[in-house]
């Protein structure tokens, strides 16, 4: 378990950087709240505290779940959606080992649900400039707070807005394609930009790329196998291929808009993966990450939610112990099918 939550260390960094505190924020809130009402669960079940918070398996989902969030999510939301992942989804149905589906995954999809507006908009990455019409402005002062105002376009003589105004929001960039049809790295290579910097417009990509170390990790140490994110990608990557095409781009998006654009990686490696809820046998882990990449894609392209991670997770959650009946392996010793038929010994 801390493993998975070092190999996130390099996403939560770049996320950081990105967004802001935050991330950060958000995580320690999930955090405490879960530790919390994992050991009053385990204090209403009788069970010994000592041993069961020690497998951190908590700690995991708070900290899966709080960087699915929006950073400087408002306090009642991450607490919501932790009661709702720890208690309800977890220990309900028995605790650790024993949940249907992955908690962390039912916890944001319960706030994406309830509460769309919050769940939607993420900080401008770069700042941003600001045009006329109407933007969410997030105040500092009252941390978790939104408020949305009509602000007029500032010129150079009038007062800077960031004197004001401490962060502004946005959807995220799944939903307007803004990647366009090449990469922001290149691009701002191309440009003289440092990739790194908030003005590049790279944040996604190099967000991706950093969970993707993370998740390389976990295989090299064999916490994963590769059997569900290489088929998750793979599916992603063919179906998005195919109906790719430059003039139908604002409707399907690019291959590499879904690889790259928004939480394929950190869902890929980190969330699908889940052990408990995830398919268990060779054959069953492939199906499921086919299945889980499907339904990413179709929920992009021909859905109404901006992204899908959670509902796929979870509809592959619903699929794994089918597939783990129908793709059983074979009995050590025993084929498939009987090469002959036993003849019966003749009456004598």
């Amino acid at each position: 378990m801390l493993l998975v939550i070092a190999a996130c260390i390099p996403g939560v960094a770049c996320s950081t950087w990105y967004f802001g505190i935050g991330v950060l924020i958000n995580i320690v809130l999930a955090a405490s709240m879960a530790i919390a009402l994992e050991a009053c669960a385990l204090k209403l079940r009788g069970k010994e505290l000592r041993v069961h918070l020690a497998d951190n398996s908590a700690l995991v989902t708070a900290v899966l779940f709080a960087i699915a969030l929006p950073p400087g999510s408002a306090w009642w939301l991450l607490a919501i959606g932790i009661f709702f992942a720890i208690v309800i989804v977890k220990h309900s149905f028995g605790g650790l080992g024993q949940n249907l589906f992955n908690p962390a995954m039912c916890g944001y999809l319960l706030l994406l649900l309830s509460f769309p507006l919050d769940m939607t908009y993420w900080h401008i990455p770069n700042g941003g400039v600001l045009g006329g019409d109407n933007f969410t402005v997030l105040s500092l002062a009252g941390f978790g707070q939104s408020i949305t105002a009509s602000l007029p376009i500032f010129n150079h003589s009038q007062i800077p807005l960031q004197e004001t105004i401490d962060g502004l929001t946005m959807a995220t960039p799944l939903i307007e394609f803004e990647m366009g049809a090449s990469s922001a790295l290149l691009a701002a290579r191309d440009a003289g930009v440092s990739l790194f910097s908030r003005s590049s417009e790279t944040a996604w990509e190099l967000i991706n790329i950093a969970y993707l170390i993370g998740g390389l990790f976990l295989l090299y140490k064999k916490i994963i196998s590769w059997h569900i994110p290489v088929s998750i990608i793979a599916t992603i990557t063919v179906i998005s291929t195919l109906f790719y095409a430059p003039a139908s781009f604002a409707i399907y998006g690019t291959p590499y808009l879904h690889l790259f654009g928004s939480a394929t990686m950190i869902g890929a490696f980190f969330i699908a993966t889940d052990p408990v809820s995830a398919a268990t046998t060779s054959r069953g882990k492939i199906f499921y990450g086919i299945i889980i990449g499907l339904v990413i894609y179709s929920i992009r392209v021909w859905g109404s939610y901006p992204d899908s991670i959670a509902i796929a997770v979870l509809f592959g959650n619903f699929c794994a112990p089918a597939l783990d009946y129908f793709c059983r392996p074979r009995i050590y010793g025993h084929g498939s099918k009987p090469k002959h038929k036993v003849q019966s010994e003749p009456e004598s």
